[in-house]
């Protein structure tokens, strides 16, 4: 069994950024990945991207060095991006290695057991990642059965669809991402919505995350609800003369619309220094 000072379960992001950090202080340790390196992009469906611009991708000590930082980034770019993430630091990954189990080990620490081999460590990181099981609605149980029925990680292409009208349900990045792709290959499409918010990708001929980057926004510790009274926050936002929804407070942006606005709702988001 092999000692180590710390063991990283996942090679995505957020494993290589903590691989980074404990390279970086000389602390012994390895991280496992069950694929390769980013894998859960990897399996994304072929024409995915990201919804925030690429100038936002920024991993401790590797910020986007492309041409295009207002662009969003398929999917291909960011496996690459990672892959030479991990290998300006030379991050010790193992990919293909499947964890068998985990336990507590004798004393102190955890022992893991692997498909090639077991490690006892002083400190365990999960980085696993989130949304990695699709959910589905009770009613999905009452679709006819003879009707193809896939979750989001099973899409490719609107090719690998059988022909005729496709029903999306859920309206947030991966379902409207799918949804206009599969609407601009010619195919009806309905887009049953979720309570994901929306926002507009541009203000003023800005991103919008140009401009909460540029009011501070994204770095602040704290955010003033968007909504209506609640507790220790208040309104921030009201209808100018034009119609538009603006700030009172000076910090945020002015809006075209109120309909992100009343979907955030009095929440207090933490913002590390770098977002991805």
């Amino acid at each position: 069994m092999e000692q180590i000072e710390v063991v990283v379960i996942g090679a995505g992001q957020a494993g290589l950024a903590t691989s980074h950090e404990l390279t970086g202080l000389g602390v012994d340790h390895v991280v496992l990945e069950r694929g390769r390196i980013g894998e859960t992009w990897r399996n994304r469906w072929d024409s995915f991207c990201l919804v925030t611009p690429n100038w936002s991708v920024r991993l401790p000590d590797h910020p986007y060095d492309g041409t295009d930082p207002d662009g969003f980034m398929p999917r291909d770019q960011i496996v690459a991006y990672l892959e030479q993430y991990a290998a300006s630091f030379r991050s010790p990954v193992h990919e293909h290695v499947k964890i068998n189990s985990l336990s507590a080990g004798d004393n102190h620490g955890f022992v893991v057991e692997t498909t090639s081999g077991s490690y006892k460590a002083r400190s365990l990181v999960l980085a696993t990642g989130a949304y990695q099981r699709p959910h589905r609605p009770s009613g999905a149980n009452t679709l006819p059965t003879n009707l193809f029925r896939i979750d989001v990680e099973d899409y490719s292409t609107p090719n690998a669809l059988p022909p005729g009208r496709v029903l999306i349900i859920g309206s947030g990045q991966s379902g409207c991402q799918i949804a206009e792709e599969v609407h601009r290959s010619g195919r009806e499409v309905l887009l049953a919505c979720g309570r994901a918010p929306w926002g507009p990708r541009r203000i003023g001929g800005r991103t919008l995350f140009g401009g909460l980057q540029s009011r501070a926004f994204l770095t602040r510790r704290s955010v003033r609800s968007l909504g209506p009274k609640r507790g220790s926050t208040r309104i921030c936002w009201q209808r100018d003369t034009t119609g538009a929804m603006t700030c009172t407070c000076g910090h945020c942006v002015t809006w075209a619309s109120c309909s992100l606005a009343t979907s955030l709702g009095p929440t207090a988001y933490e913002h590390g220094s770098h977002p991805i």
